[in-house]
This record gives structure tokens, sequence and C-alpha cells, in this order.
């Protein structure tokens, strides 16, 4: 019975789908539900097409690392979209269908992140930008949501995952890097980081195998959640970006 819910058939996420073997239902560009996650009408498709079987989880690794803000053909910010605001409005969309106790797991920074995220009248960027703020505000936001989530939610176990340096192809096919870096980080990552497997185990872990919820680093290690100052304020923001996409 598929009823674990993946996001990303590949790196990470194609490690938790290998684990999880006949639980796992992958969603994305290779998935079994196929769906660019980084457009908010793909990802509303890909929910409606996930089924109507009970979900013991739903474990969010699709995501994308850049220095340059692009905007999709929704007018929206292309990695905001896919690290974090379609992780949001999947999980609406799904909480319906989540078993009694069932777990969300965020692979993302846990806590390694700031608030970047500047106004909430601002999340897409319509003026552009660069530099590691792109990429690192929505590592936060997905921290808000796993606190605000699990607040609204406190039937949920909820969890928000940093698994470390890990050698997947994130740098080698990474936006707005200059190629000479991104050859660098790419070779940085293959030979330090760790076997996509070995990092799937915390995810596997919190999804499945009953481990406590909370914020957890490489290895496992449990991590303090990080400030939660702006939680409410950015449900509010991605709900009126996402509105027409609800139920």
């Amino acid at each position: 019975m598929r009823d674990v819910l993946v996001t990303g058939s590949t790196g990470i996420g194609g490690a938790v789908a290998a684990a999880l073997g006949e639980r796992a239902l992958t969603v994305g560009r290779n998935g079994a539900v196929r769906a660019d996650l980084s457009l908010l009408s793909e990802t509303a498709r890909a929910a409606d097409e996930v089924g109507s079987g009970r979900l013991a989880a739903i474990v969010c690794c699709a995501g994308i690392f850049t220095l340059r803000a692009e905007h999709t053909e929704e007018g929206l910010e292309r990695a905001f979209v896919l690290n974090y605001l379609s992780r949001y409005l999947l999980v609406r969309r799904l909480l319906p269908r989540l078993v009694p106790g069932g777990r969300v797991v965020l692979v993302a920074n846990a806590g390694r992140y700031g608030d970047t995220l500047g106004p909430m009248d601002d999340l897409n960027l319509r003026r552009g930008g660069r530099g590691l703020r792109i990429a690192g505000r929505t590592q936060h936001a997905c921290d808000l949501f796993a606190l605000e989530l699990a607040r609204r939610e406190p039937g949920l176990a909820v969890s928000c995952v940093d698994p470390g340096l890990v050698a997947t192809r994130v740098f080698r096919d990474a936006p707005g890097v200059p190629a000479t870096l991104r050859f660098l980080l790419n070779a940085v990552q293959q030979r330090f980081g760790a076997d996509p497997a070995r990092a799937a185990r915390t995810p596997v872990g919190l999804a499945v195998n009953g481990h406590e919820p909370g914020f957890y680093g490489p290895g496992g290690a449990r991590l303090k959640p990080p400030e939660a100052e702006r939680r409410r304020e950015l449900w509010a923001a991605s709900e009126d970006l996402v509105r027409e996409f609800l139920p």
C-alpha cells in the first residue's frame, strides 16, 4: 500500500522512496505522479492525482539551490515555490487524507538560516535579487511552516530535518551560480557529502518508525527549534498566495 507521499524522486527524495519501498508514492518531474512543483497549478493537480487512500506521512524533499531570483509563468519566485510554497499547498490540500497521528517531514536546513524573508508583501521578490538569501529564506520559511503547522494541527507529528552535506546534484545543477563555482562546490559535495541513503535514515525514521517529531540535524542529532516570530504572518501570507488552489 502506497501510504507515504515523497516529493522528489532523485537525491534524498529518491533515497527515502527506495528505503520505503512499496509504501512510497513519489511526486515530482520524474515521480510516479509527474508534476513541476515550482508551479502551484501543477502542485494542486498532483495532490488530486495522489488517489483517495489514507496517508501515513508526507515527506517533502524536492528543492533547489540557487543564487538568482527567477519567476515562473505564474509570476512567483521559483525557488520560493519549489522549496517552500508548494510544500505548504500540498500539505494543506492533503491534510484530510492524513491518518490520526500522521506525520509531516520537511527536509530543509532546520534552523541553519535566519529570517531573511523580507516584507511579507514581497515574498516573490518582484524586484529580483541575488545571493545566498534567495535559497536561505526558503529554508527559514520551512522552519516557520513546521512550527506553525504543529501548533495548528496538534494531532500531527511535524518535523524539519537538515541532512547536512549530501552527495546529490544540488550544486551541479544550481541556477545563478557561476560555472567554475558550481564545479568546485559539486566536487566538494561528491567527495565529502554523505551517501543519500544514509541521509534518508532520519526522514524515514520520522515518517514511519515513530521517531519523536522535532528538528533534526545531520546524523539524526536533535536540534533546538529556531525562533519563530513571524510564523503566523508567513502562514497568512502563504494562504493568500495559494488561495485559488485551496479546496
